[in-house]
């Protein structure tokens, strides 16, 4: 509640600033009186005097009492009787209070970072792939496995015809349809295909799906794929490694640091399922709201960034929310976990902290230093930022405390 005095000061100094910009008939703009000008503009006057007052007041209220709303707050019961004191109330939700428990000696289990000679030969056949070269020979028939270079045309049912020219095709890969790779198995350069491919409902071109189209290729060439031969040159082609064993150890190595990061991870994640399990709280929806608006905006950004106008596709967006949701709920929940060990354990984030990790950012970003921190600072940012350093400390001190047996 606002004691009529008080309202009538935020009246007189409201009045004060619409007069200097305001035009009345007879007076200079800016001239008017303020009397007048006050008369005049009752109802605006009146709305932005309210709407400053609750919001300051609010602001105020919820900092002297130590709580921390949660989403926008909902304003109910404001009155306020010509002459007579402001009163209102707001509702709003807040982070749940609660001790969190059990969190000390989780028992997980690391996954085995051991590699295998087999990984390790895998790995460098996939680098013989890589390293593949494609060899014309006149008078051969493609075979899976082969690459076929050909123009390619497209007559889709009831949608305009398409043309690629001198198109790569891998015959037999698993991402052409079997038509296409039936068709297309035996044929020499020199010669026409064509064949007729049905395109499911649902495919991921909308310009293709649920249609018939007819295609023809001019074969130009068949490629037969030549493998190096695995010996000391290819190492040193490879990656200037002086032999083949030099490069088996490397192989090893990256995939052994592969495996010790991909166990880290799961043991975090390991050690905060089980801490999330034992603290069943409810949720705040308008934490959960939030989170789950955040993930849908991050789907659409990668679209744009991808170069796709999610506007021009048919999403069912719907269907996305339920699919966010879930992991939405689960990322609150953490949250408000971490933020309860911090504060039960008194771990706490520096300005160096937060320092250190904007040098890191702009460094990654390829962005200076200064231009970060003011981004960050515009808005929220900072806060966000110490926020998830604390989260990440809290689970690093779960991580210290827990009883983690090794699987070799």
């Amino acid at each position: 509640e606002v004691s009529a005095e008080e309202v009538e000061r935020e009246m007189e100094a409201a009045a004060r600033r619409v007069a200097r910009g305001a035009a009345l008939p007879g007076f200079r703009p800016g001239k008017a009186p303020v009397e007048l000008v006050r008369a005049r503009f009752a109802r605006e006057i009146e709305q932005d005097v309210r709407e400053r007052m609750v919001a300051r007041l609010h602001r105020q209220a919820t900092e002297q009492k130590g709580v921390r709303p949660l989403g926008d707050p909902v304003l109910e019961e404001l009155s306020h009787p010509a002459g007579g004191p402001l009163r209102f109330e707001t509702s709003f939700e807040v982070a749940p209070a609660f001790t969190p428990r059990n969190y000390r000696g989780v028992e997980v289990r690391e996954p085995s970072v051991r590699v295998e000679d087999e990984e390790v030969e895998r790995a460098l056949e996939d680098l013989r792939e890589a390293h593949a070269r494609l060899v014309a020979e006149p008078g051969r028939k493609a075979a899976t496995g082969d690459f076929v270079l050909c123009d390619l045309e497209g007559r889709p049912v009831g949608a305009p015809t398409f043309r690629r020219e001198r198109r790569l095709v891998e015959v037999g890969s698993p991402d052409n349809f079997p038509e296409f790779n039936e068709r297309v198995a035996g044929a020499a350069a020199g010669e026409v295909v064509e064949f007729t491919v049905s395109y499911p409902e649902g495919h991921g071109s909308r310009e293709l799906s649920g249609r018939k189209v007819a295609y023809t290729l001019v074969v130009h060439e068949v490629k037969r794929k030549v493998l190096p031969a695995l010996d000391d040159e290819f190492a040193k082609d490879a990656g200037d490694f002086d032999s083949l064993d030099a490069l088996r150890a490397s192989i090893r190595a990256g995939l052994e640091a592969t495996k010790r990061e991909t166990a880290r991870q799961a043991v975090r994640r390991q050690v905060l399922d089980k801490v999330l399990l034992e603290n069943p709280i409810p949720l705040p929806e308008a934490l959960v709201e939030s989170e789950v608006r955040g993930r849908l905006e991050d789907i659409v950004r990668s679209m744009i960034v991808q170069g796709v106008d999610p506007r021009q596709l048919d999403l069912d967006w719907r269907m996305l929310r339920e699919k966010v949701e879930e992991p939405a709920r689960k990322a609150v929940h953490a949250g408000l976990v971490l933020d309860a060990v911090a504060e039960a354990e008194g771990l706490e984030v520096s300005p160096a902290d937060v320092e250190a990790r904007i040098r890191e950012e702009a460094s990654r970003a390829g962005v200076r230093e200064r231009e970060l921190r003011e981004r960050l600072a515009r808005g929220a940012g900072l806060e966000a930022l110490r926020m998830q350093l604390l989260r990440q400390k809290s689970l690093d001190y779960l991580i210290s405390v827990a009883n983690i047996q090794s699987a070799g």
